[in-house]
């Protein structure tokens, strides 16, 4: 049986409006960026179909460090760390956007 989990991306709200709004049309905006979900069984698939991007997986801390300075993403996590980070962006929206 295969181990299929969600797994989350922060990409600037620009780089979402040129090329992965029509794939993700309803990604909640956190910041000055928007959360994309996928599966970890898409995360090869997207790596191959995005390869100028740099995907990162850091800490929670780490993540909402790059994205106070505007850093490209995307930024890769799990619900924890996801629901961290919105908490600290948008903390009255965190049981909406996930």
């Amino acid at each position: 049986m295969r181990n299929l989990y969600q797994l989350y991306a922060f990409v600037t709200a620009a780089g979402w409006e040129q090329s992965l709004s029509v794939r993700w049309p309803d990604a909640p905006l956190v910041g000055n960026y928007r959360l994309l979900v996928f599966t970890n069984e898409d995360l090869p698939k997207l790596k191959t179909e995005y390869s100028s991007a740099t995907f990162k997986t850091l800490t929670a801390e780490q993540t909402l460090s790059a994205m106070q300075s505007n850093a490209v993403g995307p930024f890769i996590c799990d619900l924890k760390t996801a629901k961290a980070i919105i908490n600290t962006l948008n903390p009255q929206e965190e049981q909406h956007a996930i």
